[in-house]
């Protein structure tokens, strides 16, 4: 990454930022003419697909007044006050029972992960959890037995329905005799916000800040707003407007890591000569996206011409999402790509030196090799602060991550560290050290006591008073189209689901119109409900297709 290339970056976003706004806005004013029309399911599928444009399509903002005051007036609608069987307390009391909300769970994800370690950690307390879109996707057996031995229970909010405003009822009477409410979800899900649309006669809510880094929804709803950094923190205060009073750290939970094997017996199960140095790195396949004309492995062909007895190992994109063939080849297939996995560990134990990913961070990765000793690179090609929320930084990291400008810096450090074993060794060992005191046991404990209690002795926060959506066109706001797009009718496909079939049908065919059949199959109006059973049954047939084909061979 290049200064030309953040001048180009720039240039574009600034363009961008101003189309991406019209398309938010054109959203909102749909959803408030249904809202008339007493259409409110519709709305609010499209209210949902507005915020996750927001997410994807920075629109120069991170939080929108407008978007949120509509859904409160939603929420206090739809939740009729028979439900309200509680009454918020005026003094502040023992919290006992947690209910979490997350979209979905699974076995792979940073989210998950960090809500599975929080269930384990917080053990003296009683966990449920409510999923708002589940969906087709299993709940893992670990977590069933997790939360049961918590005292807690499971909730699939959308099982049987695909209504928004049904899963926020539910969600809400699930709510009803916790103590504190902590919010997981995606950026873009507004069940929350409608479910606690009444503050005085909800729980306290925590919003654990996962996304700090682009736009969410709930900020009106939230008591106190765990981030999960200082850069996010921030941001939180700057650009969303949350009170210092409610804006709180509460670093990732992790659960100790020891190691089990050796560097060189890691190497011997993964079949990779124990004289070999071995760079690692781990994250979703959509965090190695190709920026430009210079792919994540591209970036590391001449630092491995240099070395020939270094290897890249990246695990993520592995399902061929990223043509990386050529620098393959050009190191004699010294990178080798995985799929994602679960079972990561031993890798992170046959590591030298972890990479991050790149244009896309990931933190939970970089804490996770850091807590097995092994030295951290990730790259932050900004020209200044300002833009730290795209760029790693995490209180067991400060002081230890080497961050570097460009990918000459970027080759020079991590040629010293291939160079110099001992200096690897005792900075890994520094950073596992910072990792153990902030981000394990009883030390984040602490913590989460203190933002628990802050929730509960904090009054509701107030709804937003100033309801005008000001877009800013500065860093990191004229990065982020670059870095992250994704074409409306493709956001589209994931909330059709949730309107009824009368709006899914329209919004499908103004969608074939613009875009052709070929890019919106008519699967698209399979309402959410249904989807599970037909998506299992198309790979049923295609298996048995594939099977006959296979015995007429």
């Amino acid at each position: 990454m290049t200064n030309d290339n953040l001048d180009i970056w720039r240039e574009e976003g600034t363009r961008m930022i101003a189309k991406n706004f019209e398309v938010f806005n054109n959203l909102i004013l749909k959803a408030e003419d249904l809202i008339k029309q007493d259409q409110l399911d519709a709305a609010l599928a499209y209210l949902q697909i507005a915020a996750s444009h927001a997410v994807v399509n920075h629109c120069g903002f991170y939080s929108c007044p407008k978007l949120e005051h509509i859904l409160l007036k939603i929420g206090q609608r739809v939740i009729s006050k028979n439900l309200y069987s509680r009454k918020r307390d005026s003094s502040p009391k023992k919290v006992k029972k947690i209910l979490h909300v997350s979209t979905h769970i699974s076995q792979i994800g940073g989210i998950s992960r960090l809500l599975y370690r929080w269930i384990q950690q917080d053990s003296k307390q009683y966990h449920s959890i409510a999923l708002t879109k589940q969906g087709n996707l299993p709940v893992p057996s670990i977590w069933q037995d997790t939360v049961s031995k918590n005292n807690g229970s499971i909730y699939l909010l959308d099982e049987g329905i695909d209504r928004i405003t049904s899963i926020a009822k539910r969600l809400y009477e699930c709510s009803v005799e916790a103590d504190i409410v902590v919010i997981h979800t995606w950026e873009f899900d507004v069940v929350p916000t409608i479910a606690f649309a009444n503050k005085k006669e909800s729980p306290p809510i925590i919003y654990v800040n996962n996304g700090d880094h682009w736009f969410w929804v709930g900020v009106a709803i939230s008591d106190v707003v765990a981030n999960l950094r200082e850069s996010g923190m921030r941001l939180s205060e700057e650009r969303r407007g949350i009170e210092p009073k409610r804006n709180m750290l509460l670093p990732t939970i992790l659960e100790p890591l020891q190691r089990t094997l050796s560097r060189s017996e890691a190497k011997q199960l993964l079949g990779i000569d124990h004289n070999c140095t071995m760079l690692l790195s781990i994250a979703r396949a959509a965090k190695y996206r190709t920026i430009g004309q210079t792919s994540f492995a591209d970036a590391h062909v001449q630092l491995l011409k240099q070395h020939k007895q270094a290897l890249l190992i990246v695990i993520g994109p592995g399902n061929g999402s990223e043509d990386w063939s050529e620098a393959i080849q050009q190191v004699d297939g010294r990178i080798r790509v995985y799929p994602e996995t679960k079972d990561t560990a031993v890798f992170y134990q046959a590591a030298d030196i972890y990479v991050d990913s790149f244009p896309f961070v990931s933190i939970t990765s970089l804490l996770e090799a850091g807590s097995f000793g092994v030295p951290l690179v990730s790259r932050y090609p900004y020209s200044s602060d300002a833009s730290a929320t795209l760029g790693a930084d995490m209180p067991g990291l400060s002081g230890n991550l080497i961050r570097v400008r460009d990918i000459d810096e970027y080759t020079t450090v991590l040629s010293t560290l291939i160079e110099n074993p001992t200096f690897r060794f005792s900075l890994g060992q520094a950073t596992k050290r910072k990792i153990e005191a902030v981000h394990w046991g009883e030390s984040w404990q602490n913590v989460l006591d203190q933002v628990y209690h802050q929730a509960v002795t904090l009054p509701p926060v107030l709804p937003p008073s100033a309801l005008v959506d000001k877009v800013f066109l500065n860093e990191p706001d004229v990065y982020l189209p670059s870095v992250n797009r994704m074409e409306i009718n493709k956001i589209m496909h994931s909330h059709l689901p949730y309107m009824p079939f009368r709006h899914r049908l329209f919004a499908w065919l103004a969608m074939v119109r613009r875009y052709g059949l070929r890019n919106n199959p008519p699967n698209a109006l399979i309402a959410g409900r249904f989807r599970a059973r037909f998506y299992t049954w198309r790979s049923r047939i295609s298996y048995l297709l594939r099977l006959l084909k296979f015995s007429k061979l």
